[in-house]
């Protein structure tokens, strides 16, 4: 046949075989057709049963498979959950942890920032990254690369270091520097025999009473300290030549009065006049303060706002401070304690 083929067509040898093979690869393929489609639908390791139709309905098998006993083999065979939808998270929220400090410091060692108080921030990451910034009255600074309203107030300077660089994003490193260049927001207010009385800052949330004199230079014939507290309209009395006298704490919003001997008290008086009901010399007793004074007179004619206190100082002569009673009644001023021989003029 093949050489009936070959010598009627006459075709060369050399494409002749090329012809004979390409049948063969054909005739090949037909039969690995024919077997594969023979074999399908017969199990294999990487395909389900075809006995079972697999849906992804199906439900995972949730109940634990029976302990096998000594020598047999079980195997539990569960098809991973179907995504049906992008389960990421959208939004991730970054929280910034506060570093404690394990040992509880004194209050004599601490302060925390206030409204009024000037800060010094520097960003070393940046020439332009320092400036001054103060505290406003909502407890806020403006510092522009950490936000708008940072919230300083009542805080440390390490806990704003911290939260400006939790807040900065512009450096994945920011080195921040914080110092309180000026005190404002601790105030105490100093009277009596002292060389330098008023209104004064304190730079902790604590100060002893020995710093304070140091401070107010009291003067020598000063025996006793009057402290009387924010939120107690009742005087503290204190004898400076008691040693234990030094550790007393004065804390923002105190008053502190040094005055002399308070032997003559227990006879003293002070006198009281102007817009009152009851004018003239009251009797002194211990602790009284300037609003209690003008109750104990029967209360002001009218509302009268300023109150003057005449008191002598060591060379005789009067000083004179004034009060606004409308602030020590809304209790946003300090209420003086009254001394032996003190002048209260009450009007407008």
């Amino acid at each position: 046949m093949t050489k009936f083929l070959h010598r009627s067509l006459r075709i060369e040898p050399r494409v002749f075989i090329i012809l004979l093979l390409s049948v063969l690869l054909s005739a090949s393929a037909c039969v690995l057709q024919a077997q594969t489609d023979e074999t399908r639908g017969k199990n294999n390791p990487y395909s389900p049963s075809p006995n079972r139709k697999s849906t992804q309905s199906d439900p995972v098998p949730n109940k634990s498979p029976a302990k096998a006993g000594v020598g047999d083999v079980s195997f539990l065979m569960q098809r991973p959950a179907v995504i049906t939808s992008d389960v990421r998270p959208t939004d991730v929220t970054f929280k910034t942890v506060k570093s404690v400090d394990s040992r509880v410091r004194p209050p004599t060692e601490i302060y925390n920032v206030g409204t009024g108080d000037v800060l010094f921030v520097n960003l070393k990451n940046s020439s332009q990254g320092s400036g001054y910034y103060t505290v406003r009255a909502n407890g806020t600074i403006d510092f522009p690369l950490a936000g708008e309203n940072v919230v300083v107030a009542g805080q440390s300077v390490e806990s704003i270091i911290e939260v400006l660089a939790s807040s900065i994003t512009l450096f994945s490193n920011p080195q921040i520097e914080v110092k309180v260049r000026q005190f404002a927001s601790h105030k105490i207010t100093v009277l009596g025999l002292v060389e330098n009385a008023g209104e004064k800052s304190i730079q902790r949330e604590a100060m002893p009473l020995f710093a304070i004199r140091a401070e107010a230079s009291v003067q020598a014939n000063a025996t006793t300290a009057l402290v009387t507290r924010s939120n107690s309209p009742k005087a503290e009395i204190y004898d400076l030549k008691d040693a234990k006298t030094d550790s007393v704490l004065i804390y923002p919003g105190d008053s502190i009065e040094f005055v002399g001997d308070l032997t003559p008290m227990a006879n003293g008086a002070y006198f009281i006049a102007g817009d009152i009901m009851s004018a003239g010399k009251k009797d002194l007793t211990y602790g009284i303060t300037l609003y209690q004074a003008v109750i104990a007179a029967g209360g002001s004619k009218g509302d009268p706002k300023r109150a003057i206190i005449r008191r002598k100082n060591e060379k005789g002569l009067f000083d004179n401070t004034e009060y606004n009673l409308h602030s020590i009644k809304d209790g946003r001023s300090l209420d003086p304690v009254l001394v032996s021989g003190d002048i209260l003029e009450i009007g407008n």
